[in-house]
């Protein structure tokens, strides 16, 4: 701009004074719009972007954070409130029933009121699986929940219970301890011990039990976010709950109580603790929560996790991960695209309002005759005027030039088929199964001898138009005329499923505009036209045929062949023709098509087919 800017102030110090003239009228000169254009809208543009994207930047970031910290958070607290929230009752049912028991409310030798306590413990408090007390001597009183029964038994010659209740009475409080595969439950339990005393004396314990699969319903049951997946671990290594995975009877034995983390399918989870993780930058000053972000298998996941201690012999890991896309995507889309987009647009609005006013009528008249144009009616568009701006004139004429081209030409390709090219976007040679017709008139040739050439074609184009528009309103293609007789299909360039049924619609609307027709002509004196009609379903190839300088869209194959013979057999089945519209299909299409109504005529040897061909005649 600069050095345009000199070059003017230069060349006006040349200019010499003297009186005003008027300069000699010139034509007019056409300006480049794409030099306007560029010019205006593109600096504004530029210098907008700049803005805007500086601004949304520094807010998009701010946002994200902001958002993300608290999703984060709020799922984490809801996480570990539904954890702690199934756990707690179960101790404090524990710990209850050991202080009656110590205020010696509870006779323990009494076994029949130890086991109304247990079971009513149990009754208010869904998630406890078993509360069972176990005496000093291992005799044990257990209340289930399943069988809603107490079992006794005893356990005085099992040396690993003998440990357990000596490891319980030098405790003085209630604890929880490791997880405990179950085998007669076939489950892993959580279980919570309670030594109870009285009068500072042992007298036995408490253990209140959570099956794994009820920590699962219970997680699994809280809401989350989309694309993401609720886990606790056990330990490192351990996995205690997976969201929507049952892992309550694979493979867990009493060594393996849970499943190890490298056995799972999850590929996000099993890959937590990679050395490839990098901590989330955005999150890195809050310290209600872990978390980091990982790759794995292409795809880049959130972590969010903490650490939750007292309620097992290891910590849990309570978390989620979350698709990293799911997060960038939604961010982007509402903070940067939305600012960055309404200020552009505003700013952009604006100037072309002012700019536009030159340009927007011939730009207008351009999208309005094209848009006669892909509707194929030449008729109803009118030539463009000249214009100032060099590339709008030329492409009105070069518009202009077109439209008279194709007023020539739409007289010579159907406009139907073109439409349908233009819609489906591809001519391309391929094999389909499409649906042929073929449509002759009987005896014609004698009929056109006693006839004049203008009659003729008046006749045949006054009958092509009854069988023609027939066709197209089953979006049918006409292929070709051939004498007197049309050769159409359906199921290309557009795939219709129904192909079958639509060739036969079409034959049944032929013959009743036919039968009008004909009603017509006897009325004016003039003799009937009498039709037979062949279809025949079955593989083509279909598309561009031809030479590179001559091409015809049409199908090509023994599908045609078939179709043309069926037809030509309507003069054997109706050697004189009673009917006005004989129509006759094949088994393939009578197969294909539904509700149509056919006779079966039989299987009959075609002329120049190996196989016999199962021919039915339509009824309606």
């Amino acid at each position: 701009m600069i050095i345009f800017l000199l070059h003017a102030i230069g060349d006006s110090r040349k200019i010499r004074r003297g009186p005003i003239t008027n300069p000699p009228r010139k034509s007019i000169k056409s300006l480049p719009i794409a030099t306007v254009l560029a010019f205006s809208f593109g600096t504004l543009v530029v210098i907008t972007v700049i803005i805007v994207l500086g601004i949304s930047l520094i807010s998009g970031l701010t946002n994200t954070r902001d958002l993300l910290t608290d999703k984060a958070s709020a799922a984490m607290a809801a996480a570990q409130n539904d954890f702690v929230e199934l756990l707690n009752p179960a101790a404090y049912e524990a710990v209850y029933i050991a202080e009656l028991i110590n205020a010696g409310r509870i006779d323990i030798n009494d076994r029949e009121q130890l086991a109304d306590f247990l079971l009513g413990a149990i009754a208010g408090t869904p998630q406890i699986n078993t509360l069972t007390f176990v005496a000093p001597d291992l005799r044990v009183t257990a209340s289930h929940r399943q069988s809603k029964e107490i079992l006794r038994f005893d356990e005085s010659k099992d040396p690993v219970a003998k440990r357990g209740i000596a490891d319980l009475a030098a405790r003085e409080k209630g604890s929880w301890g490791p997880l405990v595969y179950v085998p007669t439950l076939q489950q892993t339990v959580l279980n919570f011990r309670e030594p109870v005393f009285q009068d500072e004396k042992f007298v036995g314990a408490l253990i209140a039990t959570i099956t794994v699969s009820t920590v699962n319903t219970r997680m699994n049951a809280a809401p989350t976010l989309g694309n993401s997946k609720r886990f606790i671990l056990y330990g490192d290594d351990r996995v205690l709950m997976e969201q929507g995975t049952d892992h309550s009877s694979v493979g867990l034995d009493i060594t393996d109580a849970v499943p190890k983390l490298g056995s799972i399918e999850d590929p996000a989870l099993r890959a937590i603790w990679s050395n490839k993780a990098e901590p989330l930058k955005l999150l890195s000053d809050q310290a209600t929560f872990n978390s980091h972000y990982l790759e794995v298998d292409g795809h880049g996941y959130l972590y969010f996790y903490k650490e939750l201690t007292g309620y097992a012999d290891k910590p849990f890991t309570i978390g989620y991960w979350l698709l990293n896309d799911e997060v960038s995507v939604e961010l982007r889309r509402l903070v940067i695209a939305g600012l960055a987009g309404l200020g552009v647009m505003f700013l952009s609005t604006v100037v072309a309002i002012v700019i536009g006013r030159k340009i927007s009528r011939p730009v207008l008249a351009l999208s309005e005759a094209s848009r006669q144009i892909s509707k194929l009616d030449f008729n109803a568009v009118k030539a463009l005027p000249q214009s100032r701006f060099t590339e709008v004139n030329e492409a009105n004429n070069a518009y202009n030039s077109m439209l008279r081209g194709l007023s020539w030409f739409e007289s010579y390709v159907p406009k139907s088929l073109v439409r349908k090219l233009m819609e489906s976007g591809e001519a391309k040679s391929e094999q389909r199964v499409v649906t042929v017709m073929f449509t002759d008139i009987a005896g014609f040739t004698p009929q056109a001898e006693s006839m004049k050439t203008d009659e003729v074609a008046d006749f045949l184009n006054h009958h092509f138009e009854l069988v023609t528009a027939c066709i197209e309103t089953e979006g049918g293609t006409v292929d070709k005329f051939i004498g007197d007789a049309v050769m159409a299909f359906w199921g290309a360039p557009e795939r219709q499923e129904d192909h079958a049924d639509r060739a036969c619609r079409a034959a049944s609307a032929i013959k009743k505009v036919i039968m009008a027709d004909n009603e017509k002509r006897r009325r004016a004196g003039r003799g009937e036209v009498h039709m037979r009609i062949g279809i025949h379903t079955g593989p083509l190839v279909v598309g561009n045929i031809g030479s590179t300088g001559r091409l015809n869209y049409t199908v090509v194959g023994d599908t045609v062949n078939i179709a043309q013979r069926m037809e030509q057999y309507g003069k054997t089945l109706s050697p004189d023709q009673t009917d006005e519209v004989f129509i006759l299909m094949t088994g393939a299409t009578y197969d294909a098509s539904h509700d149509i109504r056919a006779e079966k005529i039989g299987d009959t040897q075609l002329k120049g087919r190996h196989d016999p061909v199962t021919i039915y005649r339509m009824n309606d």
